[in-house]
């Protein structure tokens, strides 16, 4: 249901929700860009199940994922809902994170694609996550859509099992399609990129295949769904914002001057723009990407050195593109997670031209693996943590973070100490298995590692 547009351009649509879901439109006024300001001071969710007429910026976007992840809002009632709701989309992007590391880890040589996959997967993409927002789920559906294409080219090409993974890209494509205004144009960006790294004769090869065509109309169906709502709702109008009248030029200038401030968005930035992530969170995302990003563009094969230039010069592009049309309704309202679709693309297209690399993992390459998803822990948890001091006891400008021990003003359910521990545990196991996975030698070379060892040595 799309409830009733507003009648002037930044006018919220007035939707018919449950009494608990309206009472969560004003829940963060008290605090919102006031960063020294913690939660604390949020009122209480309005009792009752009644339906009433509510407020909201989202009213003619894609009602796909919100169906979905609005479906624990029919068992329970309260805060009790609203976190479910919040578990349920982060347990969706993280199915189709899934999807696509699976994809990266099913290559031919596949470590490095999978190691450099894992760096797209930002401080960032977890935090949109666990939000109910569709932009997490694009950004993992974008991902899978590439690193399934990926898998699926190279498998025709060699004579593999092609369809699974054909079929892992047709659903995330048609999820893809229907989560965000812009996201056919990611999911555009993401067949081009996987076909310019693998070229035309795979595609071609199975172009006679029954499966490719009942794949190719599940995509046509979900692209279809999406611009048939994107007509009939006027997606791109009504948004919340001001319009300014300046010259395209202007505009143009104005966005690259901001490139790299956007680049903060891929990263790390926690809710509202008045929350910057940890400066070393930053630093240290910003060495892998770029380092990966000047790798792949040293590989042997052309063509992933073209896709790597294509989607570096796409995210530089577009969104001064992208803002141009939209500043006489809405100003310069962009973000940098607006195109954090593309950069995961970007980062994973990285990793899968860095294939052509053999890389020993058995020495100095096993310890700097160990190192990099060790500092990628730290950076993880500590931008987890720093953002929930954000809201436990705001941001001050002298150092505070004794007070959430000692002082803490707001606690999420558990506690943030529970959450912050329970989230160390999770990204530790998950380093684990990625360096055990990554250095682990094959059964030949295990062998042939053991024959050696047990060989005296003659002198």
């Amino acid at each position: 249901m799309q409830g009733e547009p507003g009648t002037a351009q930044g006018e919220r649509a007035q939707v018919l929700v449950p009494t608990f879901i309206a009472s969560t439109d004003g829940l963060s006024a008290c605090f919102t860009w006031k960063p020294n300001v913690s939660a604390a001071c949020s009122p209480a969710l309005a009792p009752g199940t009644a339906t009433i007429k509510a407020n909201t910026s989202a009213g003619n976007y894609n009602p796909m994922y919100y169906a979905v992840t609005g479906l624990p809002s029919l068992f329970w009632t309260g805060a009790k809902a609203i976190y479910a709701m919040r578990i349920l989309s982060s347990l969706i992007s993280a199915a189709f994170l899934a999807v696509a590391l699976t994809c990266l880890a099913s290559l031919q040589r596949w470590k490095l694609p999978l190691f450099v996959g894992s760096f797209a997967v930002t401080p960032m993409v977890l935090f949109l996550s666990g939000g109910v927002n569709p932009n997490a789920l694009e950004v993992a559906t974008s991902m899978a859509v590439f690193s399934g294409l990926c898998l699926a080219w190279e498998r025709t090409a060699t004579g593999g099992r092609w369809r699974p993974a054909l079929a892992s890209a047709a659903v995330s494509a048609a999820v893809l399609a229907n989560t965000r205004a812009a996201s056919l144009l990611w999911l555009a960006l993401a067949v081009a990129a996987s076909l310019t790294m693998f070229g035309l004769r795979p595609l071609i090869s199975i172009l006679r295949e029954k499966f490719f065509w009942v794949m190719a109309a599940l995509v046509a169906v979900g692209c279809g769904l999406a611009v048939l709502w994107q007509k009939s709702a006027d997606s791109l109008q009504n948004l919340m914002g001001t319009g300014i009248n300046t010259p395209p030029i202007q505009i143009v200038s104005i966005m690259l001057d901001r490139t790299f401030d956007f680049a903060a968005g891929y990263v790390s930035y926690l809710g509202w723009l008045d929350t910057l992530g940890p400066s070393g969170v930053l630093a240290v995302w910003a060495a892998l990407i770029i380092g990966v990003i000047v790798a792949a563009l040293c590989v042997p094969s052309r063509a992933a050195r073209w896709t790597i230039g294509f989607l570096v010069a796409a995210i530089i592009v577009l969104p001064p593109l992208l803002q141009i049309p939209l500043a006489k309704d809405v100003g310069i309202i962009w973000q940098g997670r607006y195109i954090l679709a593309l950069v995961v693309i970007l980062i994973t297209a990285c990793g899968v031209a860095l294939r052509s690399f053999n890389v020993d993992l058995s020495g100095v390459g096993r310890r700097a693996s160990l190192v990099v998803l060790t500092v990628m822990v730290f950076g993880h948890i500590y931008s987890f943590i720093y953002g929930l001091r954000r809201y436990v006891i705001g941001i001050q400008d002298q150092s505070n973070w004794s007070d959430m021990i000692a002082a803490p003003q707001w606690q999420p359910p558990l506690g943030w100490i529970a959450l912050a521990v329970a989230y160390l545990v999770v990204l530790i196991a998950g380093a684990t298995l990625l360096h055990r996975s990554m250095t682990a030698l094959p059964k030949a070379e295990e062998r042939l590692a053991e024959a050696t060892a047990s060989t005296p040595s003659s002198t």
